[in-house]
């Protein structure tokens, strides 16, 4: 690879009468990939991708299903077109056209009287990812907000919160969550990788990564998936796939620990110089006698061994299992833990990561070639590219995403910063997405006003008082970065075509906004001017750039996180405080309950929450589509074949049932209802169920049907609670599905 930047355009010359413009989706979708509009008289008429041969060390950036499909989604009969305001009940999708001087007139005299009438906490910022890119994101919202006084914030990420603290906890802030993993040029050099939780064919985890993995398979590479659900991954890739139940990981993981120290497969010289906590000798000081995780693990805590027997009560894996997988990666060194966000979205997720963790530091795999810290992301994260600055909130007014539906429902009285009265939802569909949508459906009526700013009458948008149309990435400028961190590239994302009907970009909303209610700061430059001074530090020669499309960076020394730290600790000790990789956290050992949502013991501890409850006796985890991007493309008919919606099952729960593969079922707890087809598979784990997630929430209020959601939107039966750590908890929870035709 070259140590100098690279320009290249990646695709094949335009034919007569056509410009081909090369851009990448601008959404939160897992990978970076090439999309070029073949532009023929101001329209799009085809969209292609990457196409080169495949080379690891200059590889191509091909797109998916979604990346081809953006066509149907830029020309779909559904987009919005000009402003619009409510005329009928919330959700009902009565609208009339208004113009954008009455829009943004109401929506600033609306945001004026809001402030000074209930303050600033009673705005809340309901924006998303739905837009990502380096200019044209939800930081522009956020900069208005902020600029405007503040806002409640719903603060934690709804996708990765729990392994975001976990790395914090574990191996300190020094280092971005989307850098503290490793280089998918890495793969190859494992023995042994376990996919846990982790699906790169479903969910992507970076463009190419399928590619790294094959090649790694090829070269004799071991790989385990454990998963409830037999995935793409799993089917291509793995050796062997181990169901478990879901919200029980850490169970298993800290099982797997427990027969590496038992049977002394562990590195415990490794641990001596690198690790606090794993036994007594290398606790902090003040940390309880008794509290190192050795001692956790053969029960000198509790009097609870916790064996691969224990383990499996738990989880459902077979204890043989449990412990011929704790030999294996002990002793099969380098070996690598990739962990996905799923597990992670649970009731106690941040244990699930932490145990990860642990698991990788006392068998000596953390920082070492071939070896990985456990993190399921790239390693070098966004190679010093910046992104639009949204700057400080002033006040501090913030609630754990997942607690939106209590949020709305409460209010002041129930703990919260204030009764929402206002929501600017732009480039977010959190009406759909986040947990318990029944419950913040029908928690709207004291919310006073809504602004809704996307693509479509989205779940979400349908509730807004006034809805404003804005820009897809195809008719705007913008440059963006590898999501999973690794692969070291920027894509120039050229404008295609010029905005459609009466859509805006967000800036230019935002800039206008800015203006009636005062804020004579919020916007000093021209698009391009923002895209030359956000890439300076990084692309030498933005012309280059803008021309060709995409630019390679050097690759880094390490492609492993945390090598220089295991290399040379004296010189380059982690950001904890002790500057070790922490299985004992300093911080949590000092303040148990950093976000008042429940203690974190100090060490990574299964606890107890699995519900047996006859009523709702199966577990329920949400799944990703490879027909969406959570809940973008929802309204896509011919994209949606590619993955069409349904409930998986496992056929001895289908025939207890007297549910057949493809017929229509109704899911419900305690939260709500869905109807949607049952697909009847050995892909999925015995007492365990899997909805899609992304599925548009869709309630049916006609007499009788009590508002059962006919989308089959998985967050109607998932609740509204927090993990400790403030991550979603979408994989913690109980159903029962019949047949429509019972009851």
């Amino acid at each position: 690879m070259s140590l100098s930047t690279i320009y290249e355009a990646p695709r094949k010359p335009a034919g007569p009468g056509e410009t081909v413009v090369t851009s990448t989706c601008g959404h939160n979708c897992g990978g970076r990939c090439v999309v070029n509009a073949h532009v023929v008289d101001g329209k799009i008429e085809h969209i292609s991708t990457d196409m080169r041969p495949w080379d690891a060390d200059h590889p191509p950036l091909p797109a998916c299903a979604r990346g081809v499909g953006q066509i149907e989604r830029i020309y779909h009969p559904d987009r919005l077109k000009y402003p619009m305001r409510r005329t009928g009940p919330r959700g009902s999708g009565q609208y009339e056209r208004i113009t954008w001087d009455e829009a943004l007139d109401e929506i600033a005299q609306q945001l004026v009287r809001v402030r000074d009438t209930y303050g600033n906490a009673a705005i809340l910022d309901g924006s998303r990812s739905g837009n990502t890119a380096l200019l044209h994101s939800r930081a522009a919202v956020k900069r208005f907000l902020y600029k405007f006084g503040g806002c409640t914030d719903l603060w934690s990420s709804m996708s990765c919160e729990a392994e975001m603290f976990a790395i914090r906890m574990t191996y300190g802030p020094g280092v971005s969550y989307k850098a503290a993993g490793r280089e998918p040029t890495d793969y190859v050099n494992s023995k042994l990788i376990i996919m846990w939780g982790w699906s790169p064919g479903d969910g992507t985890f970076g463009t190419g990564t399928m590619r790294y993995l094959q090649e790694a398979k090829k070269r004799g590479v071991r790989i385990i998936c454990v998963d409830p659900r037999q995935t793409r991954t799993s089917r291509q890739l793995a050796d062997e796939h181990i169901f478990i139940r879901p919200s029980t990981d850490a169970a298993a993981l800290i099982a797997m620990a427990y027969v590496a120290v038992s049977e002394n497969l562990h590195d415990q010289a490794y641990c001596d110089r690198h690790v606090q906590g794993f036994d007594e000798a290398t606790l902090p000081p003040g940390a309880p006698q008794g509290s190192s995780y050795r001692s956790y693990l053969m029960g000198e805590a509790d009097g609870v061994p916790k064996t691969p027997e224990w383990a499996s009560k738990i989880t459902g894996i077979p204890a043989d299992v449990i412990h011929r997988l704790g030999v294996e990666f002990a002793t099969a060194k380098p070996a690598a833990l990739q962990d996905g966000y799923g597990p992670g979205r649970t009731a106690y997720g941040e244990q699930f990561h932490r145990a990860v963790f642990a698991l990788a530091a006392i068998t000596g795999n953390v920082g070492i070639v071939g070896g990985n810290s456990g993190v399921s992301n790239g390693a070098t994260g966004y190679s010093g590219l910046n992104g639009l600055s949204s700057g400080p909130n002033p006040i501090d007014a913030k609630v754990s995403s997942p607690l939106l539906a209590d949020l709305l429902a409460r209010g002041e009285g129930g703990g919260y910063p204030a009764d929402i009265k206002f929501i600017y939802a732009a480039g977010g569909n959190l009406f759909n997405q986040a947990p318990n949508v029944k419950k913040m459906a029908e928690s709207l009526d004291g919310v006073e006003f809504i602004v809704g700013q996307d693509h479509f009458l989205t779940p979400t948008t349908r509730h807004a008082d006034i809805v404003l149309p804005a820009t897809t990435f195809w008719e705007r400028n913008d440059v963006h970065t590898p999501w999973a961190g690794a692969g070291h590239y920027a894509i120039f994302m050229q404008k295609a075509i010029e905005p459609m009907y009466e859509c805006r970009n967000d800036i230019d909303i935002f800039t206008d906004l800015a203006e009636r209610v005062g804020i004579d700061d919020y916007n000093d430059k021209t698009e391009e001017e923002w895209l030359r001074e956000l890439t300076k530090d990084t692309v030498a020669d933005f012309d280059a750039f803008r021309e060709n499309g995409v630019a390679r960076f050097p690759v880094p020394k390490d492609a492993v996180a945390y090598a220089q730290q295991i290399r040379d600790p004296e010189n380059h000790p982690f950001s904890t405080p002790s500057g070790k990789i922490e299985i004992y956290s300093t911080v949590l050992g000092e303040n148990p309950d950093p976000y008042g949502l429940g203690d974190i013991p100090a060490i990574p501890t299964w606890v107890p929450h699995i519900d047996d409850d006859a009523q709702f006796p199966l577990s329920m985890c949400s799944s990703k589509s490879r027909a969406r991007t959570h809940s973008i493309h929802g309204n896509q008919d011919r994209l949606g074949r590619v993955d069409p919606d349904n409930v998986w099952l496992n056929p001895a729960d289908a025939e207890a049932r007297g549910i057949r593969d493809g017929e229509m079922v109704r899911v419900f707890n305690q939260y709500g209802a869905a109807i949607t087809p049952a697909k009847v598979t050995d892909d999925m784990a015995p007492g365990v169920v899997a909805m899609k997630d992304g599925a548009w929430y869709a309630p049916d209020h006609s007499p009788g049907a009590d508002g059962v959601d006919r989308g089959g939107c998985p967050n109607t039966v998932t609740g509204d609670v927090s993990a400790p750590s403030g991550s979603t908890t979408y994989n913690t929870g109980w159903v029962e599905i019949q047949p429509t035709n019972v009851g």
